[in-house]
């Protein structure tokens, strides 16, 4: 037969559209924290000064709950919540509105016979009010309302208890609801129940419900009609004229920031002025409706606050509740917890509001289900079943073992057909995840009879369980081994999609830039933008959607929802799209199968054709289904449908059986031979080693072939998520560290050279000043090169900022490769420092428990039980700049290193000791340009207002390597890790690279050189000059002495003298610069005068070179050693709850967790006491001064002292004391001689650093030096004692760390002191 091209078409003849989750073609065969509680508040939010004790206060009208935190005033009885008084804020609700109208349970419910899923509004008015418990711990109040026939027809038919409680201690309350249906009573619908909070529209601008998506919000008065337009529907409105003209232009629509149930754990709002978080906080989804995938409203402008229990959004009429007279019913709602958080000077609300939120949240899903609720209703642990097992799939055609049901979904719901848990509504829910071996366990079950239901992504179709669960107290249900076998009856012949149960791999549009909600532009979450589906007809404006297998990429070609068209009067036609394919071979009475599953749909109908798309009978219609309303709501997913087709040979479907041939036709251009090829939207780079894949035009690292390996990157995540370029920025003027996180995506790609020995190509993205507040204003110019025969490639970007461009900050830049976990196990990151890693799997909350910092987690259930008690944190793999230069993991089956080799620090931030991040569970390899790690909002790059500047990150090497198995003389750990340490001496000794094709990178003999020697003069301690052994000699920027630790604009490079003081700096980039250095053993920093300006080739001898640090007198005493560490100090063994054993018996011991929680238990009652001669630094001195926890869990500062005895004291002279600090974070060193309460002290620092050394396992940050002079008239001969205070102590993470400690004499002194 000859061969033909196959169309499928799809007709959407009905109102609205559907999603394409999955569409298969296939053959049929013959065969066929320590956390904190919810009582303690995070170290940097303010307690109320009032008493904590309980307080409840009841009058004709309100209840007022008083804890001494908050103040709740409700009505009484309705049960509304009138006012919330916190942080000396009289109330945080709308004082404009009615009292009904601030905070309340309502619902919506409709009479039997209704249709649709509108109804009646009933703000739930309670009638009766009762005291459940009032004790010192807690007062649990109730406001009921009790149903009756006399009701019939004008209220709900149930029984409904509104619950509120205030714990003491607590910064927030909780509340839940029990709702009763008695049998007999009349028949009804219910569609939504939820409680509300409308806050201060005065002082609540700012929203949060997840890291990446946060904004300053309109206010409720933009929607107005003078200010705003309606659109399509009345939840959108265009700002036209909002009360702040940054708006102007957005779309405001509450759908925006729906979530799925399974993220939906706190959402809030947040006051800048003062800085206060309110916070909804749902700690379980046992009682939500519709499953882990139900997505519901959060926060939206008002500013309202939503805890909402069941709805209809994203599902339609199949969600509503529906109850028949006979039908009796009780279900709790809740508990929720409204949190509130307030902020202390000095930090970034937004921010530290928000992670402190998280926490919060953390805390109450980990005490889950709550012990203190009064209800019988609500059942306690105890009372609670548990059942675990392991599913496995069974697909024949994917592999012939079983497979692990990895990340599968598997929750039980009420008994019912295979997945009518996501339009169940009436019953408890209880959902987990399986992990990478299908293992699962699901806790805290009420008693009752469930099905067991699951679906695992990457599979079609859902798994249930035959056997009713019969869940009773305090059982633990194994059901061992399930197998789930999803539809197949043959081979994949192709697929379109990732059935995943969203179109999120589809393509998405921009939106029309009429038409914008700025939070969502170049957003992970884009598809939230209003009227993207308006856009299908801008694509497609006169013939459908068509896509070739094999050819297309769904990705880039296949539309996110197939939608109507709109023609010219504003009329609607059908679409059909295609879907054409080539079949070698056709084998008669054969049939193939189709299945198509949808992710959505609303009022449509989907036909199939084959081959005739005008043919009046379809070979299967879908009828009119869904009533959703998803892509109107902004959302991805709906509810999932899934239809098998049957298309049998005689259909005329298949007839052809030429060879499968295809070719891309156009002006595309191919990268040939070994150096690379190119595809419509990728880019093929190979060099018969090494093959590396890039999304065009974005940029994006997608795929890394090698040494058999398809892939070594994370093949889970989505592709943007795998090898990326990215930085974070923030305007000009913003406080901190933080910022907009950008993963770069070029918009031009541009092959720059391709030759038999090398190919470079170009991803660039430029800004214009359309684009200001959406992007960083640079022009980014990401570039990556393959060379012959090397078993890696290089990247590097050129950052640009125009002169006339906004101002802005850049805290971070970097390059991320996320490693497949199930391959790479090992890390290095030098010769002591590697290990077996943990799984990124091990630090979710199923298995970890988040400590101090969600950085920091303790493995409480890992995969791998060799981790079990151990803490990761990414932190403890830091490292300093000058040792930072190859680092990487190890997969040992096939025994393959994947590297990342920096060969010079020259672009790198801060100078030689700044620390940067490495590699860390992921398995993540990072390399680091810029950060404020170590450093705080000193190393933020912040450029100016007329500030033009360039830069070149790079070039760096990712480098791969491979091992012998057999080779027991070399084991593959081994020899890995010295082959890559090999390669990056080579790397190291070809800088600067000659092959990099930019203009702005210059070679060898563009650069120039310069050289000398560096001589100590410290008479007090030789008559002659010193060598400068070992000095660290660098040129950088010009700037004041010491400024290169806090550089990070310009370029550095840096040496280390050798014994005599000598030091030789090569190829350094053409411009001026000081020079810098600072000697071990010597405090203080040296800087030359005058500027140098550096030439091409030119070579400058600098001669003898002299640094004279700051000396007095004579030193009567030291502490430590000058090497800008305290590293020499007391550094106490861990916490054996909080190891990790890599650090055990280690130089580097430090790195350790929660080291500063050490000193309050050495030092319980009074503190370090410090006497010269006496005692021996390296086991006297601990290692920081931080602050000491209480009994009450608050903090107060420590007063250290050392004491000494002086035999004269000249009066009339000055004593000087030299403090040498490694770091400092949040913290205030006071000095005090001889009197610990003088007042003022003879010195204080002043509030300094923002370093957070001492929570990141650091030993250094930046260097303080502080002279302090003492005059004789403070001192006494005989014993002395100087008192240093580290003031600052709301947080276990402030504090200091010395260095170097001197007390000198009085220049002119003989003393014998």
């Amino acid at each position: 037969m000859s061969s033909t091209v196959h169309v499928m078409t799809f007709p959407n003849t009905a109102l609205w559209l559907f999603f394409f989750s999955t569409v298969v073609l296939c053959m049929t065969t013959r065969e066929s924290l320590q956390p904190r509680t919810s009582n303690e508040s995070a170290s940097f939010l303010i307690a109320s000064s009032a008493s904590s004790s309980l307080q409840l206060q009841i009058n004709d009208q309100y209840v007022v709950m008083d804890n001494g935190i908050i103040q709740l005033n409700i009505s009484k009885p309705e049960g509304a919540v009138t006012g919330i008084s916190y942080n000396g804020v009289d109330n945080l609700l709308e004082v404009l509105n009615k009292d009904f109208n601030r905070g309340y349970w309502d619902l919506v419910w409709i009479g039997k016979g209704s249709t649709g899923k509108k109804g009646s509004l009933d703000r739930l008015e309670g009638t009766d009010f009762k005291v459940i418990v009032e004790n010192e711990e807690q007062i649990e109040v109730s406001f009921s309302r009790t149903w009756n026939f006399s009701l019939d027809g004008k209220l709900v038919p149930l029984n409904i208890d509104k619950r509120f409680i205030v714990r003491d201690g607590s910064s927030g309350f909780y509340s839940y609801g029990i709702y009763q249906h008695a049998k007999g009573w009349p028949a009804f619908n219910l569609t939504n129940t939820r409680i509300a909070f409308k806050l201060r529209k005065d002082m609540f601008k700012y929203m949060a419900m997840a890291d990446n998506r946060q904004r300053f919000m309109p206010l409720p008065d933009d929607r107005e009609p003078d200010r705003g337009q309606a659109l399509a529907y009345p939840e959108a409105v265009l700002l036209i004229n909002p009360v702040e003209p940054e708006f102007q232009g957005e779309v405001d629509d509450k759908y925006s920031y729906s979530v799925e149930n399974k993220d939906n754990r706190v959402h809030g709002w947040i006051s800048c002025d003062p800085p206060i978080g309110f916070w909804q906080i749902t700690p379980g989804d046992e009682f939500r409706s519709g499953g882990p995938l139900k997505q519901c409203l959060t926060s939206h402008v008002g500013p309202t606050n939503l805890a909402i229990f069941h709805s209809t959004h994203y599902s339609g009429e199949d969600l509503i509740m529906k109850f028949e007279s006979d039908e009796e019913w009780n279900k709790v709602y809740g508990p929720v917890f409204m949190y509130l958080n307030s902020l202390s000077d000095g930090g970034d609300p937004l921010q530290e509001l928000w992670e402190d939120a998280k926490n919060q949240m953390k805390v109450e899903v980990q005490r889950w289900p709550y012990d203190f609720v009064q209800s019988n209703e609500f059942p306690s642990s105890n009372q609670r079943g548990s059942i675990s097992g392991r599913l496995l799939v069974h697909d024949r055609y994917t592999s012939k073992e079983h497979i692990p049901a990895d990340g599968a979904f598997v929750g039980l719901a009420s008994p019912g057909d295979v997945g009518s848990w996501q339009r169940e509504s009436k019953g408890y829910q209880f959902w987990t995840r399986a992990d990478k071996n299908g293992d699962f366990s699901i806790g805290n079950i009420r008693e009752d009879g469930y099905n067991l239901y699951a679906w695992i992504p990457g599979f079609i179709g859902d798994y249930k369980y035959d056997v009713l669960v019969t869940i009773t107290a305090g059982v633990d249900m194994n059901v061992g081994i399930l197998v789930y076998e999803p539809p197949r009856d043959g081979p994949t012949l192709w697929e379109i999609g990732i059935p995943d149960r969203t179109a999120a791999e589809f393509y998405v549009p921009d939106p029309n830039p009429k038409y914008i909600n700025k939070l969502y532009l170049n957003h992970p979450q884009k598809f939230r933008q209003y009227g993207l589906w308006e856009r299908y007809t801008d694509l497609y404006s006169d013939t459908d959607l068509v896509y070739t297998i094999g050819l297309d990429d769904y990705k880039k070609d296949w539309f996110f929802a197939q939608v109507t068209r709109k023609i010219d009067n504003n009329t609607y036609q059908d679409t059909t799209w295609q879907i054409r394919f080539k079949l070698d071979n056709v084998t008669d009475s054969e049939t193939y199968k189709l299945r198509i599953a949808l992710a959505t749909a609303h009022f449509s109908e989907l036909q199939v054709r084959i081959n005739a798309a005008e043919a009046s009978h379809p070979l299967f219609t879908s009828g009119v289904i869904g009533k959703d309303n998803t892509i109107a709501r902004h959302g991805i997913h709906g509810l999932y449908w899934l239809f098998n087709i049957d298309i049998p040979d005689e259909n005329e479907a298949c007839k052809c059986r030429c060879p499968l041939k295809f070719s891309i036709q156009g002006n595309n251009c191919f990268l040939r031979d070994r150096s690379g090829k190119l595809a419509n939207h990728h880019v093929v780079m190979e060099n018969g080693l090494v093959q590396v894949t890039l999304s065009k035009p974005d940029g994006i690292v997608t795929g890394i072939r090698y040494n058999g390996i398809d892939n070594l990157l994370e093949v889970l995540n989505e592709e943007v998520n795998r090898g990326y370029w990215d930085l974070v920025w923030s305007e000009a003027g913003s406080p901190g560290t933080t910022g907009t996180f950008d993963v770069i995506k070029g918009t031009k790609f541009r092959v720059i050279v391709e030759n038999e020995e090398q190919v470079e190509i170009s991803f660039t993205r430029e800004w214009n000043p359309s684009l200001k507040d959406k992007l960083v204003p640079l022009n980014i110019d990401k570039r990556f090169i393959m060379l012959r025969n090397s078993s890696g490639f290089y990247s590097y970007a050129i950052y640009e900022h125009l002169k006339e461009w906004p101002p802005f900050n850049l805290p971070q830049t970097r390059i991320t490769f996320k490693l497949r976990k199930e391959k790479f196990h090992y890390m290095a990151v030098a010769d002591n420092r590697q290990r077996y890693m943990p799984l990124p799997d091990d630090r979710l909350p199923s298995r970890g428990r988040e400590l101090a910092v969600p950085e920091a987690v303790l493995l409480v259930d890992p995969l791998e039980p060799e981790f079990k008690g151990q803490v990761d944190d990414k932190y403890e793999y830091s490292c300093d700049n000058k040792d930072l230069k190859v680092h990487g993991w190890i997969c040992t089956d096939p025994p393959v290193g994947f590297w990342q080799i920096t060969p010079s620090n020259e672009f790198r931030t801060g100078g030689p000791t700044k620390q940067n991040l490495t590699s860390h569970v992921g398995p993540t390899t990072l390399a680091m340009f810029m950060s404020a790690h170590y450093s705080g909002e000193d190393m933020v790059m912040k450029l100016n207002p007329d500030e033009a500047w360039k830069k070149v990150f790079g070039p760096v090497f990712i480098y791969f390597n491979s091992a012998d198995q057999s080779d027991a003389s070399n084991p593959p750990l081994h020899y890995l890790w010295e082959d890559a340490k090999s390669q990056m001496m080579i790397e190291e000794q070809s800088w600067p690279y000659s092959f990099p094709a930019s203009n702005d990178f210059p070679p060898s003999d563009q650069r120039g050189c310069v050289s000398g020697r560096l001589l100590v003069k410290d008479t007090y301690i030789s008559g002659d000059y010193i060598s400068g052994n070992g000095a660290y000699v660098g040129l950088a920027p010009p700037g004041e002495v010491g400024s290169w630790q806090r550089e990070c604009k310009g370029y550095q490079f840096w040496k280390r003298a050798d014994e005599n003081g000598y030091f030789s700096i090569n190829d350094i980039r053409m411009g001026d610069y000081n020079l810098y250095a600072w000697v071990p053993g010597f405090i203080g920093d040296y800087r030359n005068d005058q500027p140098f300006h550096i030439t091409a080739g030119c070579d400058v001898d600098v001669g003898d070179i002299v640094y004279e640090p700051p000396r007095d007198g004579p030193t009567l005493w030291d502490i430590g050693i000058p090497d800008r560490t305290a590293i020499e100090f007391y550094v106490p063994d861990p916490n054996p709850a909080y190891v990790n054993p890599l650090y055990l018996n280690h130089p580097e011991r430090f790195r350790q967790y929660g080291l500063w929680e050490r000193y309050t238990e050495l030092y319980p009652n009074e503190d370090l006491s410090y006497t010269i001669g006496v005692s021996d630094y390296t086991k006297d001195w601990f290692f920081a001064q931080v602050t000491r926890k209480k009994d009450d869990g608050t903090y107060e500062g420590t007063t250290w002292q050392i004491n000494f005895k002086l035999d004269n004291v000249s009066q009339g002279g000055t004593f000087v004391l030299r403090i040498a600090l490694a770091t400092a974070n949040i913290a205030e060193l006071q000095v005090r001689v001889n009197d610990s309460k003088a007042e003022p002290p003879v010195f204080t620092t002043g509030v300094i650093g923002k370093d957070n050394t001492i929570t990141r396992h650091g030993i250094h940050g930046l260097y303080w030096l502080y002279n302090v002079d003492v005059p004789a008239s403070l001192l006494v001969e005989g014993n002395n004692t100087i008192f240093l205070k580290q003031a600052m102590n709301t947080s276990p993470f402030q504090g200091i760390m010395y260095d170097y400690i001197r007390f000198e004499a009085p220049s002119s002194s003989a003393n014998s002191n």
